[in-house]
């Protein structure tokens, strides 16, 4: 049963990842943002994403998917943290303006990530502060993710002549620090069972 329930997370993840790589091709062959690529690029994916893993009953896959989907979408070539100026999606003056809207994603990237680490702990006893381990692992997962915002020389550089080659190895170095953390977590269980 156990192995059943792996292959068929793992088919989740597949297409999840189809759908969010869908979105994202569409943006950036319409290189338009109107409420289209809105749809297509951000609503679609998270949709379908959180319907699939809450229909898996994998809460850590569903909330490791909401904090990744709001990095993934957040610049090129979705570029969700302007969505506020985009003609079609809003018809007045943004509220907040682009920094603001960068604040918020990268706030539920971390309620997400915090969230997807808290729920690696259940069955545990312990709350996400007693695994320091797991929490530091988590927290370099979320700083890698946005790796491009550092505004080290080298990196910006890197940014600016393989932006994508960068942005997609940021993402897949993040993941496997979360999948640390994720293991740092399970490495608990037998401790707390003695």
């Amino acid at each position: 049963m156990k192995g059943r329930d792996a292959l068929l997370d793992l088919l989740a993840v597949l297409a999840v990842s189809l759908v969010v790589v869908g979105g994202l091709f569409y943006a950036l062959v319409a290189k338009t943002y109107d409420a289209t690529t809105l749809m297509i690029s951000v609503v679609s994916p998270l949709v379908f994403g959180s319907a699939i893993f809450s229909l898996r009953k994998n809460r850590i896959l569903l909330f490791s998917f909401l904090a990744y989907i709001w990095a993934v979408v957040d610049d090129a070539p979705v570029f969700f943290d302007s969505v506020l100026t985009w003609p079609e999606v809003t018809a007045f003056h943004p509220l907040f303006p682009r920094l603001e809207v960068n604040v918020a994603i990268h706030a539920l990237t971390l309620l997400f990530l915090y969230l997807a680490l808290r729920e690696s702990l259940k069955g545990t006893g312990l709350g996400v502060l007693q695994a320091p381990g797991a929490v530091i692992l988590a927290f370099v997962a979320f700083v890698i993710a946005y790796a491009q915002n550092i505004p080290l020389y080298a990196i910006q550089v890197t940014v600016e002549t393989s932006w994508f080659q960068f942005d997609f190895a940021e993402k897949l170095l993040s993941i496997l620090f979360l999948y640390f953390a994720f293991r740092e977590a399970a490495r608990l269980k037998p401790r707390q069972a003695q």
